[in-house]
């Protein structure tokens, strides 16, 4: 029988009560699905299923891994040293996909790290005082003068992305005043996780059409109605249609009552993918196209400007409103004025290009910019931008992407605004 997310939890706490292990029953709650399809306990997965729109446990699945993980003993006088790897700067895009790989060790240091940078930049430190002494370790084994009641405080308002395999790792780790050590069962069980999340990957990134194996971080995969698919992009080629704005200025609305399937057609951001969902644009109700899951996630939750410069500037466009008025939705148009910012304020002679981050946004669309020098962090001032102006930049900007070759949103678009 399949139960909610709810539920499951519920269950899963009841029976894991006992557990010596200390795990994190709310990961039932958001299981992160891009990848695979399961929730790992360690080396326990649980299947996650799709059923009416909403992901569901079996609750057989949840009983089964609960008792087994209850049924789990550590030995606390045996313990294991955890030897900790030199700290990893930014991925570059030569060896993202090997850094982006589950790596416990890994990820401990990385928290460490990044709560000592975190705390250099709470106390107003310039820059140069700490960009180096943040990754120098103590005699706590914690970098940066970071204590250890402070660093769990901050860890646990971070409380779920501080798991690792479903288990609350800080809860066990210990400092043995040369070494961070944990009890040997545990870390062979966080060994085996990584293990286990490898293959259930693996096993996900195979194309159900032709059995070729795909790209690492899920690149194949898409939302269906009934979960994931994972079809490669000539196989999606084949088996859905491209989709030739034939719904240019439709309403949503319109596409809704009359049940025309977004899952139908290819994905008409990446071109890969079996679309998911009609995209459309809130502010004028128009259509813009079919969405794979990815794409649609992508447009609601990345950085705006991002979205716009990986190809979303021309969808966005698709919506005849937006067209017409040379405008985009209002998520983007501050983030325009923002990007516009960086490129052409300068601290003094500095030629980096600062950061700008808005701190308010006025109630007729423009707003007010704290901008701050990247090289000199102790350098702020603010920008304020006025809506003419911040319409008048997002406007050139809609321009200027039209101008680009291929620009044009859609085959009949220069017709719909003569």
């Amino acid at each position: 029988m399949l139960i909610s997310r709810e539920y499951a939890r519920t269950v899963f706490a009841d029976l894991t009560q006992s557990a010596v292990v200390p795990l994190d029953p709310d990961e039932l709650l958001h299981p992160t699905l891009a990848q695979h399809d399961y929730v790992l306990f360690g080396d326990v997965a649980v299947r996650c299923y799709k059923h009416k729109t909403s992901w569901r446990y079996a609750e057989r699945d949840i009983r089964q891994a609960a008792q087994t993980l209850a049924e789990l003993r550590l030995n606390f006088d045996d313990m294991a040293v955890v030897q900790l790897p030199a700290y990893r700067h930014g991925a570059g895009e030569s060896d993202w996909v090997e850094r982006s790989r589950t790596d416990w060790r890994q990820s401990l240091m990385s928290w460490m790290c990044g709560q000592a940078r975190d705390k250099a930049v709470r106390e107003g430190r310039p820059y140069e005082e700490w960009c180096d002494s943040y990754l120098r370790m103590g005699d706590n084994g914690l970098p940066g003068g970071l204590g250890w009641v402070e660093f769990v405080a901050a860890s646990n308002r971070y409380r779920h992305t501080r798991n690792l395999g479903g288990t609350r790792v800080l809860e066990l780790l210990v400092w043995s005043g040369k070494q961070w050590l944990l009890p040997r069962a545990y870390l062979e069980l966080l060994d085996r996780w990584v293990q286990c999340e490898e293959e259930v990957i693996d096993r996900a990134r195979i194309c159900c059409s032709c059995g070729l194996k795909g790209p690492w971080w899920g690149g194949w995969r898409s939302s269906i109605s009934k979960g994931y698919v994972t079809r490669c992009p000539p196989c999606s080629g084949a088996t859905f249609r491209p989709y030739t704005s034939h719904l240019h200025g439709v309403q949503y609305e319109t596409v809704r009552r009359g049940r025309t399937r977004p899952d139908e057609y290819l994905c008409h951001l990446c071109k890969e993918r079996q679309a998911a969902v009609w995209d459309h644009c809130h502010e004028h109700g128009h259509v813009r196209g079919p969405l794979c899951g990815g794409c649609n996630n992508r447009e609601c939750k990345s950085l705006p400007y991002r979205f716009l410069q990986g190809g979303g500037t021309r969808h966005l466009l698709e919506c005849r409103g937006c067209l017409e008025q040379r405008t985009l939705p209002a998520r983007f148009r501050l983030d325009v004025v923002r990007a516009h910012l960086e490129e052409t304020e300068r601290h003094g002679r500095c030629r980096t290009q600062p950061y700008a981050e808005l701190r308010q946004q006025h109630a007729d669309g423009g707003g007010q910019f704290r901008m701050t020098c990247r090289w000199h962090s102790s350098s702020r001032w603010t920008k304020d931008v006025a809506t003419p102006e911040a319409a008048g930049l997002v406007q050139a900007y809609v321009d200027a992407a039209l101008a680009a070759p291929g620009g044009r949103p859609s085959p009949d678009a220069a017709a719909d605004t003569r």
